[in-house]
Formats: structure tokens, sequence, C-alpha cells
């Protein structure tokens, strides 16, 4: 069977970066002249700018895996070609405008079978039309939680969730699916309704994971309840935690550090964040180090306030000052990391997506013995235009650590503020 032709213009590349592996059982072709748009493009700030770096890192990658000239398979049966020709651009005006060049190259493929432009630019598509060649919009989503490793599968056997529940263990050979290393299970009904949640801790077992109450805080699903027992577990030396606004990421963190701090397990928790704003930037802020940073940490003091309130009722910044006092809390700015070594300590490090690659290396280069570190962030909101969702640190690390039995990772989806947060995270 002919395989259909996917002209691909810069405006659907600057879109979705990813785009190409989405027209599964196809010919991709990316003209030259694409290229050179996103080139003049990747030095710009914003998403677009962003997009078109992203996209030319893809390419480069690709390229290291065959002659891109002649075509690559990738996978799902698609061929990856950036087309080098000449084709004559001149019957649709000027030769070295960009947009004709992109026509005459899809106008070259319609000849040998079907071709179908794909272009964000209307009067691009409008144009293509004309001249019988097909054409439609890019509307894939960019990367998403769902690509991304989660941290836990569910599996439909309620006989396992019950035997799990009673024994307490599983052997992970018993299921039909592998585990990585930490990789978290939800057994689930014929109804889709929870039978039991359970962690494999070692190559032959598979652990009940229980409820805990860490602060009084209880898990509301089977993602914060994983959070909370990688958190909680002493041998588990890192935990990467994503989810999108309202999930709950910070309140299971800060409750299962508190509980742990104070019941000595460690000496103190450290609470970093990027200095990254969203939006313009406010300029120097006058005052204390403390004082410049309070506008940073908002909303980790919202989650303290919950958190304290929740334990006595009254006075939480009192409470939340002689932990600080006590030396139990400290809350840093991440610029001033480098050059320590911190032992016997919790250190969370909050809207990580913010962070590149050789950052997460410092931070986790920091560790000393006995030390945990905890990194979250929401990959669909990252605030530094030099980063997205496929190349910050976050993702770096959730990827490269997945399968190391030093380290644990849950995507948190379901939304747990209020209902309008959650409907605003899914639409907006």
């Amino acid at each position: 069977m002919t395989k259909n032709n996917y002209i691909l213009d810069t405006s659907a590349l600057v879109y979705d970066p990813l785009c190409f592996k989405t027209f599964h059982d196809s010919n991709v072709i990316i003209p030259i002249t694409v290229l050179d748009e996103l080139d003049k493009l990747k030095k710009q700030a914003g998403e677009a700018g962003k997009n078109a770096r992203v996209c030319i890192k893809l390419l480069d990658e690709l390229c290291s895996t065959g002659d891109v000239g002649v075509g690559v398979e990738i996978d799902n049966g698609i061929t990856v070609k950036i087309d080098a020709g000449n084709q004559d651009a001149s019957q649709f005006g000027d030769s070295l405008y960009g947009d004709n060049r992109i026509l005459a190259c899809a106008n070259f493929y319609n000849a040998y079978g079907t071709a179908i432009l794909v272009s964000n630019d209307i009067n691009l598509r409008v144009r293509a039309r004309v001249i019988g060649i097909g054409a439609q919009a890019c509307e894939t989503k960019q990367i998403s939680f769902s690509d991304l490793y989660s941290g836990f599968v569910t599996i439909e056997d309620e006989d396992l969730g019950v035997e799990l529940l009673q024994r307490g263990w599983l052997d992970p050979n018993e299921l039909t699916v592998q585990l990585l290393n930490n990789e978290c299970v939800v057994f689930v009904d014929s109804n889709k309704e929870k039978v039991a949640c359970g962690r494999k801790i070692s190559r032959n077992k598979i652990k009940l994971v229980k409820d805990q109450y860490p602060w009084d805080i209880a898990a509301r699903n089977p993602e914060q309840a994983f959070a909370m027992d990688l958190i909680m577990d002493r041998k588990i030396s890192l935990v990467t935690l994503i989810g999108k606004a309202g999930t709950g990421k910070s309140l299971v963190t800060l409750a299962s550090a508190l509980e742990l701090v104070t019941k000595k397990e460690f000496s103190k928790f450290i609470i970093y964040r990027p200095i990254q704003a969203v939006g313009n930037d406010i300029g120097f802020l006058p005052g204390t180090m403390e004082e410049k940073l309070a506008p940073w940490f908002e909303a980790i003091m919202d989650n303290f306030e919950i958190l304290l309130n929740n334990s006595n009722g009254h006075n939480w910044i009192k409470d939340f000052e002689m932990f600080k006092k006590k030396g139990q809390i400290e809350m840093q700015a991440l610029t001033y990391i480098r050059g320590r070594s911190i032992p016997n300590a919790i250190i969370l490090v909050d809207e990580c997506q913010n962070l590149s690659k050789e950052e997460v290396k410092t931070i986790l280069t920091r560790a000393g013995e006995d030390t945990k570190i905890i990194l979250t962030g929401d990959i669909e909101q990252i605030d530094n235009s030099d980063l997205d969702a496929t190349n910050n640190g976050l993702t770096y690390v959730i990827e490269k650590f997945k399968d190391t039995d030093l380290a644990g990772h849950i995507t948190f989806t379901k939304g747990e503020r209020s209902r309008l947060a959650t409907v605003a995270s899914e639409i907006l």
C-alpha cells in the first residue's frame, strides 16, 4: 500500500516539535526551507523560539540514526525525510519566498502519491487546496504527563489484590506486566474500584502499600499514597513527583517531611525554589535575604498554614518560626546551593521543571550521607523560556532514574485542590 506523504511547514513544528511522530504508516517530509526558518526563530524568546530549538535538537538526534536526506524510519511505520530538492517555486510567485518553496515541495510529492500539507497557516492551507493538494492543521498536543513514565500501573485483577491484602506481599512474576524498581501497582476489580496497592521493592517482592497519615494527613487517592510511601521510606534517596496544579504534590511532601523531621529521622528539612518569575518580573526587592525570598515561597507557606493549623488550630506562624529557630526548617534560594554538602536532611526542590539538566545535576551532587532529595514540578507550566517539557531537568531525572533501586517516581493526575482548579488545569 502506498504511504501518504505529509509535508510539514514551520508553523506545524513550532506548534508541536514532536508532531512528526504522529503520522503513523506515512512519509513525513520536512522541506529544507523549514530548517532555515527554524534557524531564524530559535533565538526568539517565548514559546515559538523555545519550540524551534527543541525541533532542531530532535532533528539533530534523528540525523545520528541514519541519512535523513534519504529518509529515516522511526516508530509506527513513519519515515522522516528532510527534502533538500530545488523544486521550481516560480510558478507560485517569488521563488525565494518560504511559503512558495514549501508549496513547490508539496506539489512535487503530490505527483508520487497523496500529499497533505500540514500547516497552521490558514492562508497557506487555502493556497495548497487551490492547486489540488490536501491540507490540514496541526492539532496534536505537545508532550503531556501521559507520555512520561508514571511510576505506577493499574491492573484489573481482584484476586491478586485480595492476595496482596492478605499476605502483605506478592511475587512480581505473578503479574502479567513487568515492573521497574520501586514502580507501584494498583489492583482494581471489574468495576474499577481499588482493591489494594503495592510497590516493587526487590526482584522477588511487591510489598503492600499501607495507609499512612503523616502529620495527620490522609491520602485522597493511590497516587498520594504512593508518594507518601516513597518519601517515608528511608531506603529511597530520590523521589520525583510531577502533576498539574492542585494534585497535592506540595502538601503530601511537606506533611511527610515534617513527620520525619519531628520524629528525628532527619535533622532538618530544606526547601529550595528556583527564582523564576511568571510573566514580567517586579525587579529588585528591598530588605533582608529572607524578605526578598518571601514572595517566591508564598505557595509553600500556604501549605504550611494548612498543615500547622491542622495540627493545633491556632497560631501556625508561631509554630513555623519555632521550627525555623530550631534549625529544623530552612527555606533557601537555589542560587546558593553550589558548594554545599548536606548530610542527614530532606531536601525539597519545588518547581523543578524550571531547571536545566546541569542545574539538577548540581543539586543531586550536594546530597550528603543519609540525605533524601525530593523533586517536584509541573512540566506543563514551564516559565524558563530556554526549557520545555522534553528537555528540562525534572523530565531528565525521571527518565534516567526510573529503574534504580534508590529512586521512586509518581505522576499525579487527579486534582484535589478544588473542582475549579481541576477543570482549569485540564481545559486551559
